[in-house]
């Protein structure tokens, strides 16, 4: 019954999302988080995920009082559903309620299985958002950062006739510049008035039409600083170009202008055009005297007249030249690495190279791209990264991946060698890495765990090195984020270099944390604070690293526990440890040297992954225990994730003992009844 209230909400949306005003764009524009997890059809989300989209529309249509905006969530946790969704100011209820359903309708279509999506619903007259994770916390104080908005800007693919361009530009930036302001100083004073929205009408030719909404949850400093952030982006798209229309529109806020009216009712505000560019006009002057002097003057005067109109045309023309040109640079967000030492592809060289990206160079797929092994023209090999779609998160991360990859240059990181952008095309061209990832090497039986000792303790001490770059080295402070065994590549001499930096998050100058409400990664690997709260800081990337030395020093999987009786590897191996049975999982053929140092990163992988993030230590000091063997190590405490029946911990703070490392194996000592402090601060 429900499932069927659904669809005739559906198809009652095709009907009335008729009567909405013309619209600008043919079909909604759908953003799914394919960062988030996924549910199974027929499955309790899937039903709460339909309950919503039955509930919801009629919420929306009846909030009038808060121009068509209703918050929900339906289900118990794990399969609890949150949803927002927001009218546009002047939709009626029946249009406002048939937009949102056919927005739900449609993103479940366009995003099957994926526990979020983004939609902008037919006619651009209503925003969705649901999703699997509570994104409203967002708005709180200590977590809005505008940085964090994700936006998605859309914009007309041909141009129209106007005046002058650059006049055009000037008089779009007027009336989107005053619909921006006007909109977060408006209030709840007036019962009739709607809050955060504004349309506006100004007398161009032809004539402009505009609008910005803002959620009504957002603070007036909130809306102030999310509009105007789209606003920005929007210049982008529309600063020297006569687009018919173009827009811009977040979860939060939203602004769009257009040359049609796609508006219902009398514009809020009423403007008229800026001053045209000013036009030098020659003025003539009158001597008397008239004859040959006033032939030879006129005559002159028209030459000069000529050469000064022919001179002004041509900086005219100059001008137009530059702010095209411009305008093409910043269209794209990739552009903007042109500054770094990247090449810029041409599509048939990445197809000649491929074989026009033959499914026998495929290298692997992830979420967002298709990666495929090329040849160039000098026998070059390299890794073309093909993504798969055009927007959303996905090509967000993407951008975040190239802007960052462009930056940094480490031999630890996969370098960047060049992008190519092709109408609705974007790929970037890699150094290839023939060796593959250490996941198909560590883990895959049929290899026979190829890796020796020596090479498994090089890969452990060159992603560390990588990861103080990351930290404390570049002239950027990233961290990661989503550091795992398949984001680690093999180079030459099993040389580690880390990839993937699509997650990867910047930390301002001076500080040390941060906090999303987006936490995106891979389990088992992410940190607790960081899963529970979204707590984001350099000590995250510390627990995934021990995680990875566990593994390597294990050769395991976290995730996978064989034929142990524990659930995890954390556990596993703190069962061990507190069992002084751990040399009994090191690979028995290891001499005493060997043994000792193995020993000693798995101490140092469970100082790692403690809970406290307080308690890991830094990744200079992790270098520093990997790199000083006689340096004596602080005893771990019960990792986190931990899934024993009990809690041996040997943590206490003074008395403790303290483990060392002889070359012949595991001891343990008391030194001095004093525990060690590391060597770098925290």
């Amino acid at each position: 019954m429900l499932a069927a209230g659904y669809g005739i909400l559906a198809v009652a949306a095709a009907v009335v999302v008729l009567t909405l005003p013309s619209a600008v764009r043919a079909a909604p524009t759908n953003i799914c988080d394919m960062g988030v997890a996924t549910y199974a059809a027929n499955s309790t989300f899937e039903a709460n995920l339909d309950r919503l989209g039955a509930e919801l529309p009629a919420n929306v249509s009846a909030a009038r009082a808060t121009g068509g905006y209703a918050v929900a969530t339906v289900g118990a946790a794990p399969d609890l559903v949150y949803a927002l969704a927001l009218c546009r100011g002047d939709v009626n209820a029946s249009a406002c309620g048939a937009c949102v359903a056919a927005a739900f309708a449609d993103g479940k279509r366009s995003c099957p299985g994926i526990k979020g999506a983004t939609v902008s619903g037919p006619g651009d007259g209503c925003v969705l958002r649901y999703s699997g994770q509570s994104f409203m916390n967002f708005l709180s104080t200590e977590q809005w950062q505008v940085s964090e908005i994700l936006w998605y800007p859309d914009h007309a693919t041909d141009s129209i006739k106007v005046p002058d361009v650059g006049w055009f530009n000037a008089a779009v930036a007027k009336i989107l510049a005053a619909l921006v302001e006007h909109t977060w100083a408006t209030t709840t004073s007036n019962a009739t008035a709607k809050k955060y929205f504004s349309t506006g009408e100004e007398e161009f030719d032809p004539k402009i039409y505009g609008f910005v909404q803002c959620v009504p949850d957002l603070s007036p400093e909130q809306c102030k600083e999310c509009v105007r952030t789209i606003h920005d982006q929007a210049k982008i798209n529309y600063m020297g170009n006569s687009l018919p229309w173009a827009s811009t529109y977040s979860v939060w806020c939203s602004l769009m202008y257009s040359v049609r009216p796609f508006f219902g009712g009398r514009a809020m505000l009423q403007l008229s055009p800026p001053l045209p560019p000013a036009v030098d006009t020659p003025v003539g002057t009158h001597e008397p005297g008239a004859g040959k002097k006033k032939s030879v003057a006129g005559l002159a005067a028209g030459l000069a007249c000529s050469v000064g109109v022919l001179l002004i045309l041509s900086v005219l023309v100059f001008v137009r030249f530059r702010r095209r040109t411009k305008a093409a640079e910043t269209d794209h967000p990739l552009k903007k690495i042109t500054r770094a030492q990247c090449m810029i592809f041409d599509l048939p060289t990445l197809q000649e190279a491929t074989e026009n990206f033959s499914e026998n160079n495929k290298l692997g797929e992830g979420g967002f791209g298709t990666v495929y092994k090329g040849v160039l023209s000098d026998g070059q090999e390299v890794a073309v990264k093909k993504l798969l779609g055009t927007t959303g998160h996905g090509l967000d991360q993407l951008h975040n991946e190239v802007l960052l990859l462009a930056e940094l240059q480490h031999k630890n990181l996969v370098r960047l060698q060049g992008f190519c952008l092709h109408q609705e095309q974007t790929l970037l061209v890699y150094e290839y890495i023939k060796n593959g990832s250490l996941d198909d090497i560590l883990f895959d039986t049929t290899k026979g765990n190829s890796l020796n000792w020596e090479q498994q303790y090089n890969i452990i001490l060159g992603i560390a090195k990588g990861i103080l770059y990351l930290h404390e080295d570049s002239s950027l402070r990233i961290i990661h984020r989503d550091l795992k065994s398949n984001n680690i590549l093999l180079g030459e001499d099993m040389e580690p270099k880390i990839a993937d930096f699509g997650l990867a998050r910047l930390l301002g100058e001076g500080h040390t944390h941060s906090r999303t409400t987006r936490v995106v990664g891979t389990f088992g690997y992410m940190a607790p604070e960081y899963v529970a709260d979204g707590n984001v800081s350099t000590k995250i990337d510390i627990f995934s690293f021990g995680v990875l030395v566990l593994e390597i020093v294990m050769r395991r999987r976290n995730s996978d526990s064989g034929d142990h009786d524990n659930v995890n590897l954390l556990t596993d191996v703190w069962n061990s440890w507190t069992k002084g049975t751990i040399s009994q999982f090191i690979d028995q053929s290891l001499d005493g040297y060997s043994r000792s140092q193995a020993l000693r990163c798995i101490h140092i992988g469970l100082l790692c992954v403690q809970p406290d993030p307080d308690e890991r230590p830094h990744i200079s000091s992790v270098i520093f225990m990997l790199t000083r063997e006689n340096m004596e190590l602080q005893p771990p405490a019960q990792p986190a994730f931990f899934f024993g029946t009990e809690s041996a911990s040997s943590s206490p703070s003074c008395g403790q003992r303290s483990y060392v490392y002889d070359r012949y194996g595991f001891a343990s000592v008391s030194v001095n009844d004093v525990t060690l402090t590391e060597p770098y601060p925290r």
